[in-house]
């Protein structure tokens, strides 16, 4: 057996660096468990829900936002419609959405209620609402349908004043789009020839429209004059004579030429 002080001091260098590497093993094995215990702490207190998913999401919220005050109404539109799938009950990214679709047809939510009380000295209300709203066009109506069924999954209870506002707007653009287009080329301009040449479906839709224009508006606690002025389109609607709703909305359109 060497007794050689160099092997001695051989062996007690390679003592020593078993014992570090045991020490650097069970310090990186307490950090790890530290750091899964906060995580798992961070995570209970917060519902159970993963707190980092939860701030990348917001993020998306905030990306959209960004989009649409840019113009980008798009890129504000994909975004907003992946995080409210995460993201469900979200109120505001709903409001937010809607606003996006509007925007993507022209139709400012800040002017148009005013654009619409307005118009021109022996204009009928219908045609002074009409002349305010885009063209009668498949894209507007997609976008108009699709900014209705968004503030729709807002239970009616828990809508705001601003989103009940945008649901009136959506709803009489709507009206108005789909009148447009039964014109055959989207200006609104109709004869009680192409009234009549309506489709029912079309009819209908103008209908439930302009009623529920009316009804979102209603819940507001002031509704503006333009919109005050479609919910006397509404009634007016009612008025006509016609045992359906369809008969009552043609004879109403004939009535505003």
């Amino acid at each position: 057996m060497n007794n050689s002080p160099t092997s001695n001091e051989e062996t007690q260098s390679i003592a020593c660096r078993r014992i570090q590497n045991c020490r650097t093993k069970l310090w990186s094995s307490c950090l790890l468990t530290a750091a899964a215990l906060a995580i798992a702490s961070v995570t209970s207190a917060c519902g159970g829900g993963n707190l980092f998913e939860n701030a990348v999401t917001r993020s998306d919220s905030d990306k959209a936002q960004a989009a649409l005050e840019s113009g980008n109404v798009d890129s504000a539109i994909s975004t907003l419609e992946d995080y409210l799938q995460k993201n469900p009950n979200d109120t505001a990214a709903r409001s937010m959405l809607a606003n996006a679709y509007l925007k993507k047809s022209g139709v400012d939510l800040l002017k148009i209620g005013s654009s619409m009380s307005s118009g021109a000295s022996g204009q009928s209300d219908w045609t002074s609402v009409s002349g305010a709203l885009p063209a009668g066009t498949s894209e507007n109506i997609g976008n108009m349908q699709a900014a209705i069924d968004v503030l729709k999954n807002i239970p009616e209870s828990q809508r705001t004043d601003d989103q009940n506002y945008q649901l009136a707007i959506a709803q009489t653009t709507l009206a108005v789009t789909v009148a447009k287009k039964a014109t055959g080329d989207g200006s609104g301009q109709m004869t009680d020839e192409k009234v009549d040449q309506m489709s029912d479906s079309d009819a209908r839709t103008i209908y439930d429209a302009l009623q529920g224009s009316k009804n979102a508006s209603g819940a507001m606690s002031s509704p503006n004059d333009g919109l005050t002025k479609v919910g006397s389109l509404a009634d007016t609607v009612e008025q006509q004579p016609g045992s359906t709703p369809e008969e009552r909305l043609r004879n109403f359109l004939k009535s505003q030429n």
